[in-house]
This record gives C-alpha cells, sequence and structure tokens, in this order.
C-alpha cells in the first residue's frame, strides 16, 4: 500500500482546545494545562501550522467536501443528478437540495452553512494573529516565511470558504475578524455578494505574495494550498464575480456590474499558472482518476491544484456516493450507492473516439457476483471516474468485512489543471475573440482526450472553425461539460452563464427524444450488442458495443445484448419520461431560484439580523 500524507489525522493542538484572548478571571482560575492563550499558539511556526491544520480538518466533515458540498448542494446540472425515486423527488432532506425544492426547513442545510462559518472563525483566528506573532520580529528569516506562507494559506482557505456560501446561498454574513467576547460582531446582516467576492479576490492577491509554487512548498503535496490553486481559485471567483446570480433587491437573475474586469482578472491568473509551468496534464485522462482511487496525490504531473485531503474508511465519499455502483458481493465487499447520476444523452455527447466517453458515464453496474450488468433503466446511469476495483487492496480488504458504509479516502479535488485551461479560453474569447491563445488552451485539453491519429480532424480543424465569439463561447461550454463531469463544476458554471434552467430543459428533451428515436437520435439501436475481454464478466469490451450503429434484432456469435434506449417498452418509455420530468422539478416554479434557503434555526438564532430572500 502507497503510504500518504494526511493532513486530517494530525492531531490539532489549537481547535481542540480552548483559545482566549481577554477570558474573565473566573476562566482563568479554572484554566488547565491544556488550554493555550493565542500568544503561545501562534508563537511559532509548529504550533501555527497545527492551527492551520485545524481549518483543513473541518473540509474532510461530511458537512462539507466529505459529502454536503460535492455531491448535494453542487447537483443537479444538466448532466449530473442526484438520485431519486418517483415517489421521494420532493424529499425535504438531500434529495430536496438537488431537485431545488429545499425549504428553510430542510434539516440538511444548516450543516454545510454552521461548517463553513465554524472553518471561516478558525482562518480568522489565524489570519488576524500570525501579524502580530512575536516570530514576525524575530531575526529567523525561514520562521517567518513558514509563518506567512500558513497566513497565505488560510486567507485563501477563508476565501474558498466564502465562495462557498457565495455561491449556494447569494448574499451572507461576511466575518472577517474573530467572534469577540463583548458580542460585538456576534450579530451580522448580510454583504451583498459583489462585495464578498471583491474582498476575497484581494485577500487572495495578498495569498499569492506569500504562498509559493507546489514544487517548493515545504509540504509539496496537492493536499495543501500552493500558489497554483491561489491563483486558479482567484479566477474561479473572478468569473462567478463577473458572471449572473440571482440578487435578492429585484429577485431575477442579473449581471454583475463591470463584469469585463474580473475576466481579465481570471485571464491574468490563468495565464501566469500556464506560463509558469509548474502545473501540467497527466497525459492519461483515465490515469488521473486511477491514481484518486489508488489514494496517490499527484505529485508527477501536478495536475491536481488542490485536493481535500481525507483518510480511508475516516472520510470521503468518492467512489461510495459518486462513482460506479457496486452490489454487495464477496470479491468486493459491500455494495456502494453511486447516488449521483448522469443522463443518456451525455454519453451521446462525447465523440465516439474521446477516451473521455466511458469514464465520464457508467450505464452499468457490478452485481452480486462482481459481474458488469449493463443498465437497462437509463434512470440508473453513475458518473465511471471512481470505482471500488480500482481501489487500493486494503480498502477492499476493508470492505468485504464491512458491517456499514465504508468511507474511502479517496481525495476530493477541487481544480485540476485542464479546468485552468478552459477558465483561461473563456476570459481570453469574452475579452478578445477567438484568438490563436485561447484556441491553443482548448486544443491542449482536447489533445490528451483524442488519439493521436484523430488530432487533425477532432482537434486542429475542430477548434480552427471556431470562427466567432459565440461558437467559441459554445464551444467551451461544451468542453466543460466533457472534461469535468461528476467534478462539481457544472452547476455553478450554468448558474454564471445563466444556462442552468435552459440546460436542464434542454437535457430532459435531448433523453426523450433519445426513447423515441427523434431527430438526432434516429442512428441509436434498439439492442445494446456486447461482449466480454476473454470471457472475463467484469471487463467488458468498450470498443466492441454498438453504441452508435443499429445492428438490428438478431444473434451474433459471441455476443449478448439487451434492449437499449429505443427498444425499450412503451411503458418503460413514459416511465423514463416521468422520472425526467420529475428531475430539478423545483426549477419549473421558480427557473431563476438556484440558490438554497438559509435554514430555519439558522434565522431564528441570528436575533433578527438577517431573514430568507428569494421567495423563501
Amino acid at each position: 500500500m502507497i503510504m500518504k500524507t494526511k493532513l486530517i489525522y494530525i492531531l490539532t493542538m489549537v481547535f481542540g482546545m480552548v483559545l482566549f484572548t481577554n477570558c474573565s478571571d473566573e476562566f482563568l482560575e479554572t484554566e488547565t494545562q491544556s488550554s493555550y492563550t493565542t500568544d503561545v499558539v501562534f508563537s511559532n511556526p509548529a504550533f501555527t501550522l497545527n492551527a492551520l491544520y485545524g481549518i483543513y480538518s473541518l473540509m474532510t466533515l461530511d458537512e462539507m467536501y466529505s459529502q454536503k458540498l460535492p455531491y448535494y448542494a453542487a447537483l443537479n446540472s444538466d448532466i449530473e443528478v442526484v438520485a431519486f425515486g418517483s415517489g421521494d423527488y420532493g424529499d425535504n432532506g438531500r434529495r430536496g437540495i438537488g431537485n431545488y425544492l429545499a425549504t428553510p426547513g430542510n434539516n440538511e442545510i444548516a450543516r454545510p452553512w454552521n461548517a463553513l462559518y465554524r472553518a471561516i472563525e478558525r482562518a480568522n483566528i489565524l489570519i488576524t494573529e500570525v501579524p502580530n506573532s512575536p516570530m514576525m520580529s524575530s531575526d529567523d528569516e525561514d520562521a517567518k516565511r513558514k509563518m506567512w506562507t500558513y497566513y497565505g494559506e488560510a486567507l485563501t482557505l477563508r476565501a474558498l470558504f466564502y465562495l462557498e456560501l457565495v455561491r449556494n446561498w447569494g448574499d451572507v454574513p461576511f466575518k472577517t475578524d474573530p467572534t469577540q467576547p463583548d458580542g460585538s460582531n456576534f450579530f451580522l446582516g448580510k454583504t451583498d455578494r459583489d462585495i464578498i467576492l471583491e474582498a476575497i479576490i484581494e485577500d487572495l492577491q495578498e495569498a499569492e505574495q506569500y504562498v509559493p509554487w507546489i514544487n517548493q512548498h515545504e509540504a509539496g503535496t496537492p493536499e495543501r494550498i500552493s500558489k497554483g490553486f491561489v491563483k486558479g481559485l482567484m479566477a474561479r471567483i473572478a468569473l462567478f464575480r463577473g458572471g449572473y446570480s440571482l440578487r435578492a433587491e429585484s429577485n431575477t437573475i442579473e449581471r454583475g456590474s463591470n463584469y469585463q474586469t474580473y475576466y481579465e482578472i481570471a485571464r491574468a491568473q490563468c495565464l501566469e499558472i500556464m506560463e509558469q509551468g509548474v502545473h501540467g496534464l497527466n497525459p492519461s485522462y483515465k490515469d488521473v482518476f486511477m491514481r484518486q482511487n489508488q489514494l496517490q496525490p499527484d505529485r508527477q504531473f501536478y495536475e491536481s491544484l488542490f485536493e481535500v485531503g481525507h483518510g480511508m474508511t475516516r472520510s470521503g465519499e468518492a467512489g461510495y456516493y459518486i462513482g460506479i455502483r457496486f452490489d454487495t458481493s464477496p470479491k468486493y465487499g459491500r455494495g456502494t450507492q453511486g447516488g449521483a447520476l448522469t443522463l443518456p444523452h451525455y454519453l451521446y455527447s462525447f465523440d465516439p473516439d474521446d477516451s473521455r466517453r466511458f469514464l465520464a458515464v457508467a450505464f452499468y453496474k457490478y452485481d452480486n457476483q462482481g459481474r458488469m450488468e449493463i443498465y437497462t433503466d437509463p434512470s440508473q446511469y453513475r458518473i465511471g471516474k471512481w470505482s471500488v476495483k480500482w481501489m487500493s487492496d486494503a480498502y477492499i480488504a476493508a470492505n468485504r468485512n464491512a458491517g456499514n458504509k465504508l468511507l474511502t479516502g479517496v481525495n476530493w479535488t477541487l481544480m485540476r489543471y485542464s479546468d485552468v485551461l478552459l477558465m483561461f479560453a473563456e476570459a481570453e474569447n469574452e475579452l478578445n475573440g477567438p484568438t490563436a491563445l485561447a484556441k491553443e488552451a482548448l486544443k491542449e485539453v482536447r489533445r490528451r482526450a483524442f488519439p493521436v491519429e484523430a488530432h487533425a480532424e477532432k482537434v486542429e480543424n475542430y477548434v480552427n472553425m471556431l470562427g466567432s465569439k459565440e461558437a467559441f463561447f459554445n464551444a467551451v461550454v461544451d468542453e466543460r461539460a466533457l472534461e469535468l463531469g461528476g467534478e462539481s463544476v457544472r452547476k455553478y458554471d450554468l448558474v454564471r452563464w445563466n444556462m442552468l434552467y435552459e440546460k436542464i430543459m434542454e437535457a430532459r428533451e435531448l433523453n426523450r427524444k433519445m426513447v423515441y428515436g427523434e431527430s438526432p437520435y434516429e442512428h441509436l439501436p434498439d439492442y445494446l450488442y456486447f461482449m466480454y475481454r476473454n470471457d472475463d464478466p467484469e471487463d467488458l469490451d468498450f470498443s466492441a458495443l454498438n453504441l452508435d450503429d443499429d445492428w438490428g434484432d438478431t444473434n451474433l456469435p459471441g455476443y449478448s445484448r439487451v434492449e437499449w434506449l429505443p427498444g425499450l417498452s412503451d411503458s418503460n418509455k413514459q416511465s423514463f419520461i416521468d422520472w425526467l420530468n420529475l428531475m430539478s422539478s423545483g426549477l419549473d416554479q421558480h427557473p431563476e431560484r438556484h440558490l438554497l434557503p438559509i435554514a430555519q434555526p439558522v434565522i431564528d438564532d441570528a436575533n433578527g439580523a438577517f431573514t430568507n430572500d428569494y421567495g423563501f
């Protein structure tokens, strides 16, 4: 088993203890040896690093990046769907979040809100205390450099947490100082999201002065913040600031003012990452996710700019909630839920030669004997980037003995280099049209996706034919879906482009056309013929599938077959259509309402400082 540095399992000496600055005499009288004042905690790099780990550790919680933020808050889009049945689409829990049906009474939405503000409080303490540390006036330059690095990491983490709050709830309280003992900043009203986004961009501009590139960072791992992610996050926030969102004042979707300024920021930050040459693409798209499943942080290509460092059996649901579904079996152990779904039209949005196609979409599962079984129900397709089959022997062995779900420990990647290339292409096109620079960035992503012999047609010619700003933008919209599907990026892209409901409605219609064989899907087969390599029922031969060809109703030696989309019975087609119409159904009533309500207990505890907006 390959060893993996895990941030979360280093004991944090600050945030598991009592921090105080102006405490009462009574409190001081009951102080124990395990309590530390902030002047002690931030007196040297070792203690400060432990305080920083206390911020990182919260990111691994179920209510943060182990489950709630990437798998519920970030779904649904036109290519990603929270699993639900016909009877529970209106569930006011996790499924209600994904289907835009959550109300203030939803008992799930308070947890990520509270966890994000808890993490922000920890960051605020570090950001406030480090500049005042006696270490900063010492002659130990190496120690000061470390302290400033940790300060920059905390600034970046706080910016990330505020981005999560803004893109999920809109205007929120903006707290940048630690909670004061006198209660003066207990109850803060909401701050306009544009002000928040502008402020955290400024924080990141400061942070990049202190945080080194990943190959110069003391950790040398994507599980810690490095300069590439600081810049990439700045670009992501800038594009969000320059995009559209639902505004409380008008209850309509509007674009932020002076949006081109923020596209310029995004372009500049992405270009600097590209020119620095530290981060690059792994030549194999599949290997990116194989490494993730094997718990191998990318220290070779540094395609991952930042990953939330989970721990096997302790946190992380990539491969359990999102990924290929496994029934419980003797070989692989306890089954996986695979509760994040995708749709048939996404499978068919890929060119047949695109190597990403069968990683993005798993139209099959592993049954209780560990055999691959093709779905005949088109509402059951999963994201294929994470799989128990690819995980370590240690995980599979533990999973065989698991009485309950076994958390995978697979890191959650918050940004890959391909995202940077596509953000640059988008920003460059918005500012200057489809220039050679914009086209080259798009080509770089596509070159990896296609075999060399297809580059002339499907990379060079495809991109060079994008002659207008609109055509190039639409190509970027499509490419971001192809490249980043299942990675909790798409919904927020569609929001900032003001395309969320439009694309979801388009997805419903495309999938309806598929099962009825209507244009542009007249070529789809009634039966999918398939075979296994070397008669191994765990090894589907993807090259032998007739996904794009109708072979009719026949018997072919060596092949098995199942009913495929147009070949479904009329009743199964109608069941699928009914399911599609329930997907994201909250938007049918409120097409603009992509934001979550604030949970009622949070409102009740706010002492009147803020209320819900957006018609909640």
